[in-house]
């Protein structure tokens, strides 16, 4: 038989893994919003300069703790739906040997 098998098990359970990963990466750009430096206490201008620096690293652009975890997020759902878009893909060809397999024999 020509093209290629897969597991579909093993592939829900790789999909299984990879959501789990994708809720720890969103859990984490929720929790960089929060993310403040708590010892940056001082009310210079030094200080409130440096706290900012630091709030802006945790959640500002995407150069931040927040934007990199959401972009990960987002590498992860387009992997999640490319490997369930290959496991429906499978499953429909799997469906369509059988049913012609079913006719072959009725035939013969």
């Amino acid at each position: 038989m020509t093209g290629f098998r897969i597991d579909p098990e093993a592939l829900e359970g790789a999909i299984r893994q990879l959501e789990d990963a994708r809720d720890i990466a969103e859990q984490t750009s929720f929790d960089a919003a929060g993310v403040k430096p708590g010892e940056l206490t001082a009310k210079d201008s030094v200080t409130s300069e440096a706290r900012q620096k630091f709030a802006d690293m945790a959640n500002g652009n995407a150069d931040s703790l927040r934007g990199a975890a959401l972009a990960v997020r987002d590498k992860l759902n387009e992997k999640i739906q490319s490997y369930r878009d290959t496991l429906d893909e499978y499953r429909r060809a799997e469906d369509n040997a059988t049913v012609d397999a079913d006719r072959i024999n009725r035939r013969a």
